[in-house]
């Protein structure tokens, strides 16, 4: 009768804890000791209250690593501009880790890593070169406890010579060194802005001429890319069997002289035979016009 009242009890007491839901304490710090002991109550014969404790068991909460690098960012730059892009970097595991920082270009640019140290999301005097810590030759947070939060800085500098358009996706990656399997990335993505012109030209009257006929020729010049284009120069050569006709030079509409020097334009000045007209800079959409006549021998 007693050890069938022991089962009893005993059975009900496992039932009850398997009832209970398991809860898992995500984020619970690494190296946390979690114990528990069971107790098993019943009576004797006689009625007697009577409790049986089981041995304690114990899981020590083991490290995990979680990695976030924030945001994904985009911009414009012209030649030779170096791009600050702003980050945050979070550890997310349940313990102290390093985490390695990497910045690499797309298109091979130079790149570099600093700690935005007042957190303002800007490049300025009080922010420092990211340096490699733990001695793994790659530049890193230090050791930054569980669920903080750094800010740093990733800059990309644009080459000369980079032809307008030009798009470079800057990979910022950050890796933890307690498991270097769990990393975490952003894209930077950087447009080179920079001029694309084009030049249309056309002439009246259109069609077969007799000679002795006037023609004027007109040429627009389009800057349609997304940079100011500077010192823009169009040089256009007198075709053969016609002359040119003295002063019929005009840059969007106003007249211009063919004597070099005093002017934007000239005739056989700049260029023998040819008409020169010094346009100047063409910002983004800015459109240039420029006409002249010569006469069909």
């Amino acid at each position: 009768m007693r050890r069938n009242s022991i089962r009893v009890a005993a059975i009900t007491a496992l039932l009850a804890l398997a009832a209970v839901p398991q809860a898992f304490a995500v984020g619970t710090p690494a190296g946390t000791v979690i114990s528990n002991q069971a107790s098993v109550n019943y009576t004797d014969v006689n009625g007697n209250p009577l409790t049986s404790l089981s041995n304690i068991v114990t899981t020590t909460v083991s490290q995990v690593a979680s990695i976030t690098v924030q945001p994904d960012n985009s911009a414009n730059a012209n030649i030779g501009d170096t791009v600050f892009y702003a980050h945050t970097v979070t550890n997310g595991g349940n313990g102290p880790d390093t985490i390695d920082m990497t910045a690499l270009s797309g298109n091979g640019w130079v790149t570099a890593l600093f700690f935005d140290n007042n957190g303002d999301g800007l490049f300025d005097a009080g922010d420092t070169v990211m340096t490699d810590t733990d001695g793994d030759t790659v530049p890193d947070t230090g050791s930054i406890a569980a669920n903080a939060i750094v800010s740093i800085l990733a800059s990309v500098s644009v080459p000369a010579g980079t032809p307008g358009g030009t798009i470079d996706s800057m990979t910022v990656t950050g890796t933890s060194t307690f498991n270097p399997a769990v990393s975490d990335s952003a894209v930077d993505t950087t447009t080179v802005q920079g001029p694309s012109l084009s030049a249309f030209k056309s002439v009246l009257p259109a069609g077969a001429q007799p000679p002795g006929t006037v023609l004027t020729y007109t040429v627009v010049v389009t800057n349609g890319g997304n940079g100011d284009a500077l010192s823009v120069v169009l040089t256009d050569p007198i075709p053969a069997n016609t002359t040119y006709i003295a002063g019929s030079i005009t840059l969007n509409a106003a007249s211009k002289s063919d004597i070099g020097g005093d002017d934007e334009a000239d005739f056989n000045a700049t260029a023998p035979g040819a008409v020169t007209v010094n346009v100047g800079p063409l910002a983004v959409g800015g459109v240039a016009t420029i006409t002249f006549q010569v006469q069909i021998i």
